[in-house]
């Protein structure tokens, strides 16, 4: 934690247990939190979780098999399998101990590319929803939980399309790496944190550690001089690990049916299908185009945050410039006695998620191979992996680069860093549920 929000915290404690009608066990409210009961109810109570059941083996992971496991007889289906089947969105808070953004991730499953990663020290509440499965050594420290999302589902700039025939993945990624609205690529390390996100074991790593990914929700919080800024987004999207050779179906996220259309599947199996459908010669080189989902916003939203301690008898202000899509809402409630504001965020029947535009990028063997090496701890040459299952006469058909579904990164309005007024915008242009920035301060 930084030295000033560390004494911030302390202050603040300070300042409410003294006007806290005499109660010596009044404690300060976490610079920004759920508030009370949403998260519990949102989450209910950490189960057991049979890695074996969730993942497809408790020793195998994802992909990995490929290298001494005929395709069709793969185990593993998804690198994040859901821990409740459907899906399930869990809430949690704490400060962040770990951020990094991009590079490393694997290109057929991260259309709008590279992910942000952080670990996050939680509050005690909910220290049992972060499980290590596997006997590996973990991946996440004890008390942390691992939280992820691509990087081009955070809020950028608008900007030109980077799109040209030849661009690679790599060239996307680093691309949708640049260009955050300010002030919004990653929290830093210490600051605290709200997020939401879907819960699931990562089958990609062998100590299996569950985590939320992709985050549907984050809001943080950082001090500047007297004043708390938050900055908050709702993220609508998320990679659903399902792929289909249709790149025009890609982004319709609200179309359910492309789930049950015979074309659409796994990886695995989908990969044995893309090579048929070579050898057929219905495609003159392997693609891999991932569906990209729709993420459903909650009914309703309560989080709390709170301004730097001052006189007991102090008014809060509060100034925000937010952006909301239609059938969204947000309210900004302060109350001076405890020099926080809660803020509460509902969605209407009416609220929708707008579909988004996938085109393809070229995926080099050289930088697959790089990938999966990494992935895997061991050099492996996917290319001959694939050719063990292709006839000879074809090779030269897998020898051309793969091609990915990608994308630009989502843009939206800008968003004043400091906020003069109470602003709330509808605008259905832009992608995102909620997002801008909240200031907060005692004078």
């Amino acid at each position: 934690m930084r030295k000033g929000l560390a004494l911030s915290v302390v202050a603040l404690a300070a300042a409410l247990a003294a006007c806290s009608s005499g109660s010596s066990t009044a404690t300060a409210p976490p610079t920004v939190a759920w508030s009370p009961g949403t998260a519990q109810a949102a989450n209910g109570t950490a189960a057991p979780i049979d890695v074996a059941t969730v993942c497809g083996s408790s020793s195998a992971t994802y992909l990995a098999e490929l290298l001494h496991t005929p395709p069709t007889q793969l185990k593993v289906m998804d690198e994040w399998a859901d821990v409740v089947p459907g899906g399930k969105q869990l809430l949690v808070s704490g400060t962040v101990t770990t951020v990094h953004l991009g590079p490393g991730d694997l290109p057929i499953d991260h259309p709008f590319g590279d992910d942000l990663s952080m670990d996050v020290k939680v509050a005690p509440a909910f220290a049992a929803f972060s499980q290590k499965l596997g006997t590996a050594p973990s991946d996440v420290k004890p008390g942390n939980f691992h939280v992820e999302i691509s990087s081009g589902y955070i809020p950028h700039v608008p900007r030109p399309s980077s799109a040209s025939a030849t661009q690679t993945w790599r060239q996307l990624s680093d691309f949708n790496l640049t260009g955050f609205q300010p002030g919004f690529a990653h929290p830093a390390i210490g600051d605290p944190v709200v997020v939401g996100g879907r819960y699931i074991v990562d089958c990609g790593h062998p100590d299996y550690h569950t985590e939320l990914h992709p985050m549907s929700f984050l809001a943080w919080a950082h001090q500047d001089g007297s004043t708390t800024v938050i900055h908050v987004y709702e993220n609508a999207y998320r990679d659903t690990e399902y792929y289909n050779p249709d790149l025009a179906v890609l982004g319709l996220v609200n179309d359910t049916a492309r789930f049950a259309n015979p074309q659409t599947k796994r990886f695995p199996p989908y990969l044995i299908d893309e090579v048929t459908r070579l050898i057929g010669g219905s495609t003159q080189q392997l693609r891999t185009f991932e569906l990209v989902g729709a993420v459903p916003p909650a009914a309703s939203n309560s989080w709390q945050a709170c301004a730097p301690a001052a006189s007991p008898s102090a008014h809060v202000e509060v100034h925000y410039d937010l952006q909301v899509r239609p059938g969204a809402s947000v309210d900004v409630s302060p109350a001076d006695a405890n020099g926080c504001v809660t803020v509460h965020s509902t969605t209407s029947a009416a609220y929708s998620t707008s579909n988004v535009s996938l085109r393809t990028c070229v995926m080099p063997w050289s930088y697959i191979n790089s990938i999966a090496g990494q992935a895997l701890a061991t050099s492996v040459d996917t290319r001959q992996v694939i050719k063990k299952s292709v006839p000879q006469q074809y090779w030269p058909l897998v020898d051309r680069a793969p091609l990915a579904g990608c994308a630009d990164a989502l843009s939206g309005p800008p968003v004043s860093a400091q906020p003069t007024g109470q602003s709330i915008a509808t605008d259905a242009g832009q992608p995102f549920g909620v997002y801008g920035i909240i200031t907060i301060r005692r004078k």
